[in-house]
């Protein structure tokens, strides 16, 4: 791509944030988004988002309210940071340096673990519905659509997935850092992330685009978690659009790297699952 510039980060990452509107789990440790800022900055991360994990679930007040939302009332009031806050991206300029953070959503539909990240959009996504209406809404607000860990638990099927992005509905698929457990525990834990589903993900590369996000649960998952380099061209526009220029070029435009998160990933995604399973019961989430 001429004039390109490498774009570095990770479009899927609940960060320090992952619990910060849910009563029923415990914060991992106060948000902070100087801290959080300077964390990314310091791992070479152009941009990291803040994804919120279950939002504007009808008739539950806890879940109203969207991370980017509260990220812009949170920086108003801390004289550390400077923040340009737009509806779809936000900028952190701290000291020297220049965070990027994209809205994104990681949207519960109603089957368990059929999770959709939603990319750029311009407001809140409703989750609790069927997969078709969802990724159809995200579409409608100019957003872009990522199959989260597709194959976990083995939930959505090649041929499903391959007919969705011939049909425009879904932009890329993820390699996600979390998925660190061998195959085999799969066998005596059904539920326990495994690293057989990335496989799956990249064997489908040759047709539809497989990025790497963190899936961060806590700053070790930032750390040392995997994410992917863009390059993008160097004009003003959103850098989002951007992004997503870069994954649909022919050849793409990015590297992944395929980085494993900590020990403590795998086991925040067990226990995130464990109470959305409490919540919503073994049966699926609720129908909005």
């Amino acid at each position: 791509m001429p004039n390109s510039i490498k774009f570095s980060g990770s479009l899927h990452s609940h960060g320090c944030w992952t619990d910060y509107r849910n009563p029923k789990e415990k914060m991992n440790f106060p948000f902070d988004l100087e801290k959080f800022a300077k964390l990314c900055l310091g791992c070479g991360r152009d941009f990291q988002a803040i994804t919120d994990i279950m939002a504007s679930w009808p008739g539950m007040p806890e879940f109203q309210e969207h991370r980017h939302r509260a990220l812009l009332d949170t920086a108003r009031k801390d004289s550390s940071v400077y923040l340009e806050g737009g509806k779809r991206e936000s900028i952190v300029y701290v000291g020297s340096g220049k965070l990027v953070i994209p809205r994104t959503q990681e949207i519960l539909t109603d089957t368990h673990f059929k999770h959709i990240l939603a990319v750029g959009t311009d407001r809140d996504i409703r989750g609790g519905r069927n997969a078709i209406d969802t990724l159809k809404e995200i579409k409608d607000t100019q957003g872009y659509c990522i199959i989260d860990h597709p194959f976990m638990c083995s939930i959505w099927q090649e041929g499903e997935l391959l007919d969705l992005h011939d049909k425009g509905m879904i932009d890329a698929l993820e390699w996600n850092g979390g998925l660190t457990w061998p195959a085999f525990t799969s066998r005596f834990m059904k539920r326990v992330p495994s690293k057989r589903s990335n496989l799956r993900a990249i064997g489908l590369e040759s047709r539809i685009p497989v990025v790497a996000n963190d899936d961060a649960h806590s700053a070790g998952d930032i750390k040392q978690g995997a994410y992917t380099t863009y390059f993008i061209d160097s004009t003003s526009r959103l850098y989002v659009d951007r992004v997503f220029e870069s994954v649909r070029a022919t050849p793409r435009e990015f590297r992944r790297h395929e980085q494993y998160s900590g020990f403590f990933s795998p086991v925040n995604h067990v226990r995130y699952g464990s109470q959305s399973q409490k919540m919503f019961g073994n049966q699926g989430l609720p129908d909005a």
